[in-house]
C-alpha cells in the first residue's frame, strides 16, 4: 500500500513553515526594535496595555503583531501534528518528524519565556534561535519532502549529496555565529568591512574577535555555499526545482553579505539588523531546500515505513 501526501497535507506543511519564518523574524524585530515590553509587561498578557487592540506606538505594534504571528504558527504546529498523528501515523518518517517538530515548538516556548522572564539572559538568545532554526529547517525538510513525495527524481553521487549536508551544517554554524555577536553585544566592536578598524586592520578585544570571528566563519561559508550550490546544480542539470532553489541562495548570499556591509557602514540600524536577521533565516531555509532536493525523492512512503517501488528503483540502478 503506497502513500501519497493530500493537497491539504501539502499546504499545511508549506502554511507553517512560513508561518514559523515570519515567527523567527518578528522575534528578531522585537529583539533589535526594543519592543519586548512593547505592550507593557508580561503580567499584561495577553492584552496590550490594558487593552485588546494596542496603541498607536510603534514598539506596542511591533510587539503585537509578534505575538499574533506567534499564535497562528502555535495553531498550525498543533493542526500539522494531529492531522500526521491521526491520518498519517504509518508514515514513519512523517510521524517522527512531526513529533521532533513538537518537541522543538515546546522548546521554543520556554526558551522564550526564560528569555522574558529573566530580562535576556547571556547565552539563551543564542540557544533561542538556534533552537528556531532547527524547528525551521524541520518544517522545512517536511515541507519539501512530502510536496515531493514519489516524484522520480535519481539521487545524484554520494559526494554530492554529503556536500547538501556538509552545506546545511556550515550554514547553521554561520547563523550561530551571528548569534553569538548578538548574544555577547559585539556588533558595534568593529567599526570597519571587512575586517576592524579602518576596514582593513585586525581586531582589537574580547567583542571585536567576537565580530571578527563571525565575519571569518561568513566568509568560509560563502565559498563553500557557492562551490557547493554548483556542484548541486550541475548533478541534476534538468532539475528546474533544484535550479530555483541553488540560484535562491546564491541571490541570498549577495544580499545577506551586501546587508552585513551596510550594517556596519551605518552604524547597526534596527531596520536593517531587523533585514539582515530576515535574510538569514531564508538562506537557512533555502540551503535546506536545496539539500532535500539534491538527495533525490526516489521512494515511496509506504505505511510502517519507506521504500523504492520497483520502476523507481530500476531507474536508480541504471542512473
Amino acid at each position: 500500500m503506497t502513500w501519497t501526501p493530500s493537497r491539504a497535507l501539502r499546504r499545511l506543511t508549506v502554511a507553517t513553515a512560513l508561518a514559523t519564518y515570519l515567527l523567527v523574524v518578528m522575534g528578531g524585530v522585537v529583539r533589535v526594535s526594543g519592543s519586548g515590553l512593547g505592550c507593557g509587561d508580561r503580567d499584561q498578557w495577553p492584552l496590550c496595555h490594558g487593552g485588546l487592540l494596542p496603541p498607536l506606538e510603534r514598539t506596542a505594534l511591533i510587539e503585537f503583531t509578534h505575538r499574533w504571528v506567534a499564535a497562528i504558527a502555535t495553531g498550525l504546529v498543533i493542526a500539522l501534528a494531529v492531522v500526521v498523528w491521526t491520518r498519517y501515523r504509518n508514515v514513519r518518517w512523517l510521524r517522527n518528524g512531526a513529533t521532533a517538530i513538537v518537541v522543538l515548538f515546546i522548546a521554543q516556548i520556554v526558551l522564550g519565556a526564560i528569555t522574558v522572564e529573566f530580562n535576556l539572559p547571556s547565552g539563551v538568545i543564542m540557544i533561542h534561535l538556534a533552537n528556531a532554526l532547527l524547528l525551521l529547517g524541520a518544517l522545512v525538510w517536511i515541507a519539501v519532502t512530502t510536496a515531493t513525495a514519489g516524484s522520480a527524481r535519481a539521487r545524484p553521487s554520494l559526494g554530492t549529496v554529503r556536500l547538501a549536508g556538509v552545506a546545511v551544517a556550515a550554514t547553521y554554524v554561520l547563523a550561530l555565529s551571528g548569534a553569538l555577536v548578538v548574544d555577547q553585544g559585539a556588533g558595534a566592536a568593529c567599526a570597519g568591512w571587512p575586517l576592524c578598524g579602518n576596514g582593513f586592520q585586525f581586531s582589537a578585544g574580547r567583542f571585536a574577535d567576537i565580530n571578527l570571528l563571525h565575519r571569518v566563519v561568513a566568509a568560509i561559508v560563502v565559498l563553500l555555499l557557492g562551490y557547493s550550490m554548483v556542484k548541486m546544480r550541475r548533478a541534476r542539470p534538468g532539475d528546474r526545482a533544484l535550479r530555483l532553489a541553488t540560484l535562491s541562495v546564491t541571490l541570498l548570499i549577495v544580499a545577506q553579505v551586501a546587508a552585513g556591509a551596510l550594517l556596519v557602514d551605518q552604524h547597526l540600524p534596527a531596520a536593517v539588523r531587523g533585514i539582515h536577521l530576515a535574510l538569514a533565516s531564508a538562506l537557512w531555509a533555502c540551503v535546506v531546500v536545496s539539500a532535500v532536493i539534491a538527495r533525490g525523492v526516489t521512494s515511496t512512503e509506504v505505511a510502517g515505513g519507506t521504500r523504492l517501488d520497483r520502476s523507481l528503483a530500476a531507474r536508480v540502478a541504471a542512473s
